[in-house]
């Protein structure tokens, strides 16, 4: 009989081992991915085409705004810029005198305030560029985003080049406007992104916070308004109708005055007078067609301006009807894709922009650079079957 006795196992334990990996950590360099980035022939043409854009903007600046601030040119290159300059000079000079920065006509804060910050025009010019960049990389981390195809809408258009170097209030409505599609794009939203995105709106105009104000209120999730676009465009046009027509009746308040500066024209004397009797419903199609056109649509106004001016105001003979040259067709580009259905919350706010600017007195084309800019983002974004379906209404399976 054989017995057998069961023996443990044992094992040794291992010496520690050391592994070193030949690998070197991802470190994101902003604006890196334009250089080193692979890419195909024609994106790196485009690229440099981008270069020799960068390049024109600068020749402009040391060509016409530069001996403008020298005191060497009156050539307005920029919308706003000689007055935005005359306002930092007399601040300087008139230290303890009081200056309305921020009135219900006009907000001087923003361009201001970057002006007695950064005190010369190629300051400006650097910090201007700077955003631009940072504004792109911020909208570029939008899903389906194309870099090239929003970095081409934008160069195309006029307003751009004086909004790179020039002191402006455009740079920081294109900064605020891809800022708030990134908010609205957002899985979850950020309260510290959309303060920033206020911030630098209420360094621009006071009506774009309302604005952005009234589209969230809009946008609630659940409400009648998000669940009927269309309603919510109404809704839209009967507060405009009854506040402007209310406030048109006081005696003492800004729109009077606007409304006598514009009195000299006909077709928008004509409109305002409609508007300011609750007829707005009336009116609001034909002013949002003058304010996308400007003076297209009248063409002797360019010879009278030659006559007084000459060619001197860039700004008001080349680059505003350059910018509605090119607004028109995004426009219509937009429309036929279904990129401006109100279902669509980009489109609803581009809606609401249009009408609260058809309600000023008086036509300006370059206000509505706002909506260009989101133009330009929604038709550099790749569109997704589920994008596509929630802007046609229908429901997207979880």
């Amino acid at each position: 009989m054989k017995l057998s006795l069961p023996i443990p196992s044992l094992r040794l334990p291992r010496p520690p081992s050391f592994h070193i990996t030949n690998e070197l950590p991802k470190v994101r360099i902003p604006f890196l991915s334009l250089f080193v980035e692979p890419r195909s022939l024609n994106k790196w043409i485009f690229m440099w085409v981008f270069c020799f854009y960068l390049a024109f903007c600068w020749f402009c600046f040391f060509e016409f705004e530069q001996p403008r601030l020298d005191n060497e040119s009156t050539v307005r290159f920029g919308a706003d810029s000689p007055t935005y300059w005359e306002a930092v000079n007399y601040r300087k000079q008139h230290a303890n005198s009081e200056f309305d920065l921020v009135s219900f006509g006009s907000n001087l804060l923003g361009p201001i305030a970057i002006g007695e910050v950064l005190r010369t025009g190629i300051a400006v010019n650097i910090f201007n560029t700077l955003l631009f960049f940072l504004a792109v990389e911020i909208a570029c981390s939008i899903p389906g985003v194309d870099r090239y195809r929003l970095l081409f809408l934008l160069m195309i258009c006029s307003e751009t080049a004086p909004a790179l170097v020039t002191l402006n209030k455009e740079i920081m409505v294109l900064f605020s406007a891809l800022l708030l599609a990134k908010f609205v794009y957002s899985p979850k939203r950020s309260w510290i992104l959309l303060g920033i995105v206020l911030l630098f709106s209420f360094f621009t105009r006071w009506e774009q916070i309302a604005i952005i104000f009234l589209f969230l209120f809009l946008r609630r999730k659940g409400s009648l308004f998000e669940r009927n676009p269309r309603l919510a465009v109404a809704f839209v046009v009967a507060v405009l109708t009854v506040s402007y027509s209310l406030i048109a009746m006081l005696p003492g308040s800004g729109i009077v005055g606007f409304m006598r500066f514009a009195r000299g024209a006909n077709t928008i004397a004509k409109l305002n007078a409609i508007q300011a009797h609750f007829g707005f419903p009336l009116v609001m199609v034909p002013k949002i067609i003058m304010d996308i056109s400007g003076e297209l649509i009248r063409p002797a106004t360019y010879f009278a301006m030659f006559k007084d001016f000459g060619f001197g105001d860039i700004h008001s003979w080349l680059i505003v009807p350059a910018f509605s040259l090119v607004l028109i067709p995004l426009l219509a580009i937009a429309y036929f894709k279904g990129l401006l259905n109100p279902r669509r919350p980009i489109a609803l706010l581009i809606i609401i922009y249009l009408l609260v600017v058809a309600l000023t007195p008086f036509v300006q084309p370059r206000y509505n650079y706002f909506v260009y800019v989101l133009l330009c983002l929604e038709l550099a974004k790749k569109e997704e079957p589920a994008d596509q379906n929630t802007a046609s209404g229908e429901l997207v399976p979880a």
